[in-house]
C-alpha cells in the first residue's frame, strides 16, 4: 500500500472569497487511513495526510502524527525550518502482497517461511521555491531464517523521487518509483539460488480547483516489477487510471464520487522458455467509489461505498480461464475532531444488528469499531 471533516478546506473556512484561501484549500487537508477506509478507501480520490505516502514531496505540507492502534504502526512527519521537512513510519503495511504470495509458493521450507517486513520507511521533503517542492521516500522490508546450512533470505528496496508542482488553481504531484528485490535459498543438498530484480513505475495526480467549493482529482498509475529465485521469474505490471469530484454543498458537508479503471498482469515461467509460462489478467472495469461526511460540532459521521465489476483471465498451457464478477462494498465512520486532535474509527457493522454486549460478548465478534486511528496536525 496507501482529509478530515473539511477534506480540503482548513478548520474555520466556511467559504472561500479570494485567490489567497484557493492556494489554501489546495494544500491543507486533514485526514488518516481511516477516514479513507471509510470514503471508498482510495487515498488517491481525495486529498488526505496519507497522500505523501504516495506523493514523498508533500512531507511540509502534510505534516502530522498518525498513531493507527489497531493495525499496530506509526507515522510522524514534521517541517523543519522554512524549507525542509522529514517522515519516518515504523511497522507501516505497504505493497509487499505480491512479493510475500510468492515465496509461499517456491524454494525451500526456510525461504516459504519468510515475511519481508519494514525496516527503514523515511521521508525527506525539500521546498526549492513556492510551487515547487522535491521529496525522496526510501523504505526497506527485510526478513532472514538461516539454521546452520540451510539458509533463506529476501530483501526489497523501494524508493520514490517526488515532485510537488504549481501553487495556483491547478496542481501537479507526482512520483517515480524504483525498486530492487533479492532473493537467497540454500538448503544442504540443494544448490544455492539467488537473484537480484528491478521494478520501476510513475503516479501522478492532478489538482484541479474547478470553483470555490469543488475540486478535480485526475491520477494515473504504472508500474512494473520483476522478481523470481534462479531459473524462476515472476513479473508483474499494472495500469490503473481514476478521476474523482471532491464538492462542498455546504460548510459542514463534503461529497466524494469518482471512477477508477485498472489492469493487472502477473506473468510466472521457468528460464522464460514459455513452455511451462502461466499469465494471469485482472481488469477493473470500472470501480465507482462514493463518499459522503457531516460534521456536527466536534463529530463527523462518514459512509463510504465501492462497486467493482471485475474480469479475471487465466492462461495455462492447458488452456484459458475467463470469469466476470461484481461486488459492492460499504463502510460507515466516526470521527471526533478537537482543534488539531483527530480521532477516526470504522464502525463494526454487526454492532448495529447485535447492540453492545457487555458480559456475554456477541457471537459475531462484538464491538463498536473494527480499527481506530488517531491524528494530530502541525498545519492548518
Amino acid at each position: 500500500m496507501p482529509s478530515a471533516s473539511r477534506g480540503f478546506l482548513p478548520r474555520g473556512i466556511v467559504l472561500l472569497r479570494s485567490a489567497g484561501a484557493i492556494l489554501v484549500v489546495a494544500s491543507c487537508v486533514s485526514a488518516s487511513p481511516v477516514r479513507v477506509a471509510t470514503l471508498g478507501g482510495d487515498s488517491h480520490l481525495l486529498l488526505d495526510s496519507s497522500n505523501l505516502y504516495h506523493y514523498p514531496a508533500l512531507v511540509r505540507q502534510l505534516a502530522h502524527v498518525n498513531v493507527e492502534l489497531y493495525d499496530d504502526w506509526v507515522g510522524v512527519a514534521i517541517p523543519i525550518g522554512r524549507r525542509h521537512g522529514v517522515a519516518l513510519m515504523l511497522n507501516r503495511p505497504d505493497e509487499v502482497q505480491e512479493l510475500s504470495a510468492y515465496l509461499r509458493t517456491t524454494g525451500s521450507r526456510l525461504l516459504r517461511s519468510l515475511n519481508p517486513e519494514p525496516w527503514l520507511d523515511a521521508i525527506y521533503g525539500l521546498q526549492l521555491r513556492p510551487g515547487l517542492s522535491l521529496g525522496l521516500g526510501l523504505r526497506y522490508d527485510y526478513d532472514v531464517r538461516d539454521q546452520g546450512l540451510d539458509e533463506a533470505s529476501v530483501s526489497r528496496w523501494d524508493g520514490r523521487f517526488g515532485v510537488a508542482l504549481g501553487s495556483g488553481r491547478r496542481r501537479l504531484d507526482g512520483a517515480l518509483q524504483l525498486q530492487r528485490v533479492t532473493l537467497g535459498d540454500g538448503s544442504a543438498g540443494i544448490p544455492h539460488g539467488e537473484s537480484a530484480d528491478n521494478g520501476y513505475g510513475v503516479d501522478l495526480r492532478g489538482r484541479w480547483l474547478l470553483s470555490e467549493d469543488v475540486i478535480l482529482l485526475p491520477s494515473f498509475l504504472w508500474r512494473r516489477s520483476t522478481f523470481g529465485l534462479a531459473r524462476e521469474s515472476r513479473r508483474e505490471e499494472e495500469l490503473r487510471g481514476a478521476i474523482s469530484l471532491n464538492a462542498r454543498p455546504a460548510p459542514n458537508v463534503l461529497m466524494i464520487v469518482g471512477v477508477v479503471v485498472a489492469g493487472h498482469w502477473q506473468r510466472s515461467d521457468v528460464d522464460g522458455d514459455g513452455l511451462t509460462a502461466s499469465e494471469s489478467r485482472r481488469w477493473l472495469l470500472p470501480g465507482i467509489v462514493a463518499g459522503g461526511e457531516v460534521q456536527l460540532g466536534s463529530l463527523q459521521f462518514r459512509l463510504g461505498a465501492r462497486h467493482e465489476s471485475v474480469v479475471d483471465e487465466l492462461d495455462e498451457p492447458t488452456g484459458v480461464d475467463l470469469s466476470f464478477a461484481t461486488g459492492l462494498a460499504t463502510d460507515v465512520g466516526i470521527g471526533v475532531e478537537i482543534g488539531d486532535f483527530v480521532i477516526d474509527g470504522m464502525l463494526q457493522k454487526d454492532f448495529l444488528r447485535d447492540g453492545p454486549h457487555f458480559l456475554g460478548g456477541s457471537p459475531r465478534g462484538g464491538g463498536l469499531l473494527t480499527t481506530l486511528s488517531i491524528l494530530y496536525r502541525f498545519y492548518r
